[in-house]
């Protein structure tokens, strides 16, 4: 009930927005008024989704992934194959050597972080990005872009219900540029980019004041470069997760997708069972090749 209340609130304040909108924009007759009729139920079906719909929750996924950077300093060693979520081996050993302790010291201020941060109003070089990077980007796309940023906005500012117990990946993908911008600030980080694309994306986030992105110092007793191996591969996890949505991917047999332990409808049950079948698979085979081995054997000395 509280959560249904929360988006009427919510959806009331997106529809002031597009009837101040739609007044600034002149006379449009009853074409206009159906239009932006369907479009409301466009925006409101979306709002609803984003809280009924997109499960895990974020607090659920940190959770998730505060076990698997756990599970990591149980049984990595220095021959472990590098994760493709994060940029080397350095950052690696960092992630495999961390204690329960220390990782839940950085999912806390990992959650603070999420509930804290504000999705900041747009500045005229974003709008500009967005125009050029998204051909489609249509009137639509536009509407349910905004009413994710005003549920987020409200959820942050709420006393009895924060975004990561409300919202899911589809609204954190939209919030965490912003997020991981204050953990850089925090950190300081003059790491350069390394492609044209994250240069200019870079660039963008950081024309925001302190003031509508303050910085986030990193967690008391982790050491800088955990915390960023940290939030950082949280943050490539999720842009995964949202990866595969999008292309509606199917699963991969053979190559594990740590994304699904975090943000998979069943919190990585499928995704680990996979992958005890394939351990159980690759140690028959090696049993069947021990006994071939010594059938052959036998048979050669007799």
């Amino acid at each position: 009930m509280a959560d249904q209340d929360f988006i009427t609130r919510a959806l009331s304040s997106l529809s002031q927005q597009m009837a101040l909108a739609n007044a600034a924009g002149g006379d449009g007759g009853s074409v206009a008024d159906d239009k932006n009729s369907s479009l409301d139920k466009s925006i409101e079906a979306h709002a609803k989704s984003l809280v009924d719909d997109d499960t895990p929750k974020i607090d659920s996924a940190v959770k998730s992934y505060l076990s698997l950077v756990a599970a990591r300093s149980v049984v990595a060693s220095e021959i472990d194959v590098l994760s493709e979520n994060v940029k080397s081996f350095d950052e690696q050993v960092k992630l495999n050597s961390m204690d329960m302790k220390s990782a839940l010291t950085c999912a806390k201020k990992l959650l603070n972080g999420i509930n804290t941060t504000l999705i900041p109003k747009r500045n005229d070089k974003e709008e500009e990005k967005d125009d050029s990077d998204n051909e489609t980007n249509d009137e639509t796309h536009k509407m349910m872009d905004a009413a994710t940023h005003i549920v987020w906005n409200r959820l942050v500012e709420n006393k009895d219900m924060k975004p990561s117990k409300v919202l899911g990946r589809k609204s954190l993908i939209v919030a965490w540029p912003y997020i991981q911008e204050r953990f850089r600030r925090g950190v300081d980080s003059n790491e350069e980019c390394t492609d044209d694309a994250s240069r200019n994306a870079d660039a963008l986030l950081r024309s925001y004041s302190t003031e509508l992105l303050p910085a986030i110092a990193p967690p008391q007793g982790i050491e800088k470069d955990a915390w960023i191996a940290y939030y950082t591969e949280f943050g490539n996890l999720l842009n995964k997760a949202c990866q595969n949505d999008e292309n509606k991917q199917k699963d991969d047999e053979e190559n594990e997708d740590d994304s699904k332990l975090l943000w998979s409808a069943d919190k990585g049950v499928s995704e680990l069972q996979r992958r005890q079948d394939r351990r159980t698979k690759r140690a028959e085979v090696l049993t069947q090749s021990s006994n071939d081995q010594a059938v052959e054997s036998s048979m050669s000395t007799s």
